[in-house]
C-alpha cells in the first residue's frame, strides 16, 4: 500500500521568480539548513531542452521510534533528484524522486502556476515503503513530515522572494 501527498504552497513571485528560487543551490542549502539537515550537496546542471536538473542530498537526524530507527539508524540519509522543465504559458513542471536510507521512497510532480505577482507550486506524489507489516505506519510518518518539511519550504521560500 501506498501513501498520497497532495500540498499546495503560494510564494510572491511569477512562475520564473520561483523556478529559479527552486533551482538555486544556496537556497535549497539555506532551505537544509533552516530544516535540520546535518549535511547537505547541492548540484544543478543544465538539462536537455532548456531543463534544469536539481540533485539535493541531505542527512537529517532520525528522530524515528524504535520500530523504524532499527531500520534507518541514527541519521536518515535522503536525495532528492528534480528536472525541471522551462516555464511556459504561466506554468512549469518537475517531476523528482526522492530516496531515503531505508525502505522507503518517494516520487511524484510539482506543479508551478502563476496569477500576476502569485505562483502556486501543487506537489503531488506517492510515498511508498518495501516493509511488510509496518510499511503503512513508514509511509504515514512520511507524509507527516513531508507536510512539515513543505510548510517550512513555503515560509522560507516567501522570505528569500522578498529579499
Amino acid at each position: 500500500m501506498a501513501m498520497t501527498l497532495d500540498v499546495h504552497q503560494t510564494f510572491p513571485g511569477s512562475v520564473d521568480q520561483v523556478r529559479a528560487m527552486l533551482t538555486d543551490p544556496d537556497y535549497a542549502r539555506n532551505r537544509a539548513e533552516q530544516t535540520g539537515s546535518i549535511s547537505c550537496e547541492v548540484t544543478v546542471t543544465a538539462g536537455t531542452g532548456g531543463a534544469t536538473e536539481v540533485t539535493i542530498k541531505r542527512v537529517l537526524p532520525a528522530n524515528l521510534p524504535s520500530f523504524a530507527s532499527s531500520m534507518v539508524g541514527p541519521n536518515l540519509e535522503a536525495t532528492e533528484q528534480q528536472t525541471w522543465a522551462p516555464a511556459a504559458g504561466g506554468t512549469c513542471t518537475a517531476p523528482f524522486e526522492v530516496s531515503f536510507s531505508g525502505p522507503l521512497g518517494a516520487s511524484g510532480v510539482i506543479t508551478l502556476s502563476g496569477a500576476g505577482d502569485q505562483t502556486t507550486a501543487h506537489t503531488s506524489a506517492t510515498i511508498k515503503s518495501t516493509v511488510p507489516f509496518v510499511g503503512g505506519k513508514l509511509e504515514k510518518m512520511a507524509q507527516e513530515q513531508m507536510i512539515k518539511y513543505l510548510a517550512k519550504d513555503e515560509e522560507l521560500g516567501r522570505e528569500w522572494l522578498s529579499r
